[in-house]
């Protein structure tokens, strides 16, 4: 009995370390590992802006294939079955019915009429419309994919700046928490002076607001932190109930170079601009096209025709059947259209000024935001400079402080106001690194870069500014 009893306890704790194991399998399951290079590819393939942006490309591709048909000739057969309840008649002159016994009407063909037909045509000249149309729908194609390339570069920017965000929440909450135990701390040691007659009432009620000042401040930190979380994992396409772990963190960032050398790479390669160049090219091709409709068309074209009438069998007979082929050519001169040529002249007109105003003034704002982000980054990296070391200093003020409290030469209330500047430095330092590296992106959003992988280290080497 005791051996049995032994045995069944240790199935039981198998059992329970079975069941563990696999709670922490599945905890570590639904857990999702990211870096920035890793969220920017998820977003990219889950972004259903830039998925639609995808099939407006495939949607311009078939514009070109369709502008190209025009110089392919085109085939059609078509075919007629009648079945004729009543046969068709045709009326005589009054005069002629005497040739004809009296009869003045006479009825037509068979019970059964059928007739097939196959035609050809192919366009031997069109003034210019076929190469127009090629060329406004291949110039739609380049201005699709630029603008997907830019889409793209929105949705980057957008999960860098999500990362950013998670970084950010997850250091604030970091500070959140150690100021809160340091401060924590600091109480428990004032309410034990106070007890024994060594601090005053003063020193202990400054600790104890300082404490409770503390603890909304991390209960917002925690809020932030998990809505943050909540827009990263919409930015990548993750479920809502996996828990996210970033493999990145943040640092500083340099300044890669002048405003001029940015500009320059903005107007040589953002997909934006771009795009819109494209379709101004695209909107002068339909001006091409509308001027071209007052011009001929010359075609060549053949047709072969079968037609059949029968009344006895199931099937025509040879007999029965009846064939022609013929060639054509033929030409179209648009003489007086109503002045709709012209109509469709002066608004493909309107477009191209209008699609070139618009091509000038994003190419204004584009530079003027290259220029804006480049002094913003510029502020930001400046201004880190600062908080490292304004850090620096607040972690050696508070260290001796604690060395004045040891020594009895310092207060509790010396020792708080050395640890709220020290974590006000540190949460400045967050902040700047922050704003350093989103003024980064938008700088590359601006000139139109892939960013990916040049603001971030990996979290397995350390960070200096950490």
């Amino acid at each position: 009995m005791r051996k049995t009893g032994l045995h069944l306890r240790l199935a039981v704790v198998a059992v329970g370390a079975w069941f563990f194991a696999a709670g922490a399998y599945g905890a570590e399951q639904d857990t999702v590992e990211l870096s920035l290079e890793k969220a920017v590819r998820m977003a990219l393939e889950n972004d259903e802006l830039l998925r639609q942006a995808g099939e407006g490309v495939r949607g311009a591709e078939a514009g070109v294939r369709e502008a190209k048909a025009g110089r392919l000739p085109s085939l059609t057969v078509s075919g007629q079955y009648s079945r004729n309840i009543r046969k068709p008649v045709m009326f005589l002159p009054s005069d002629m019915a005497e040739s004809f016994g009296g009869v003045t009407k006479i009825e037509l063909g068979e019970d059964n009429d059928f007739s097939a037909n196959a035609a050809v045509s192919y366009n031997l000249w069109t003034a210019g419309r076929l190469s127009a149309g090629i060329g406004a729908s291949s110039e739609m194609l380049e201005a699709m994919e630029n603008q997907k390339a830019a889409t793209s570069e929105y949705v980057r920017f957008q999960v860098i700046q999500s990362f950013c965000d998670v970084l950010l929440a997850a250091e604030n909450l970091r500070i959140a928490e150690k100021a809160l135990g340091e401060t924590g701390e600091v109480l428990r040691i004032t309410r034990a002076g106070f007890d024994q007659g060594t601090v005053s009432r003063f020193d202990l009620l400054r600790a104890e607001v300082e404490y409770e000042n503390r603890q909304p401040q991390l209960v917002q930190a925690r809020n932030g932190l998990e809505q943050s979380v909540i827009v990263l994992r919409r930015r990548c396409g993750i479920a809502p109930d996996m828990k996210i772990s970033l493999t990145d963190s943040l640092r500083a960032v340099g300044r890669g170079g002048s405003v001029d050398d940015y500009l320059a790479l903005m107007r040589s390669g953002n997909p934006e601009v771009s795009a819109l160049e494209h379709r101004v090219n695209a909107v002068r091709q339909n001006l091409r096209f509308e001027r071209a409709e007052r011009l001929p068309v010359l075609q060549l074209g053949a047709n072969y025709l079968v037609q059949g009438q029968w009344s006895e069998d199931f099937l025509p007979g040879t007999k029965s059947l009846a064939r022609s082929a013929a060639v054509t050519l033929g030409f179209r001169i648009p003489i007086f259209d109503g002045l709709k040529a012209k109509s469709r002249i002066d608004g493909a007109r309107a477009d191209l000024r209008s699609s070139e105003l618009e091509l000038e003034r994003v190419t204004r704002e584009k530079e003027m935001e290259v220029r804006a982000s480049w002094l913003l980054l510029d502020d930001a990296i400046t201004a880190l400079e600062g908080r490292e070391r304004a850090v620096e200093l607040a972690e050696e003020a508070h260290r001796l402080a604690l060395v004045r409290l040891a020594n009895g030469m310092a207060t509790q209330v010396e020792r708080l106001d050395a640890e709220l500047a020290m974590t006000t430095a540190r949460a400045q330092l967050a902040q700047a690194l922050y704003a350093c590296n989103m003024a980064k992106a938008r700088l590359d959003l601006a000139v139109g870069m892939n960013t990916n992988g040049k603001t971030f280290t990996s979290s397995e080497k350390e960070n200096e500014n950490e």
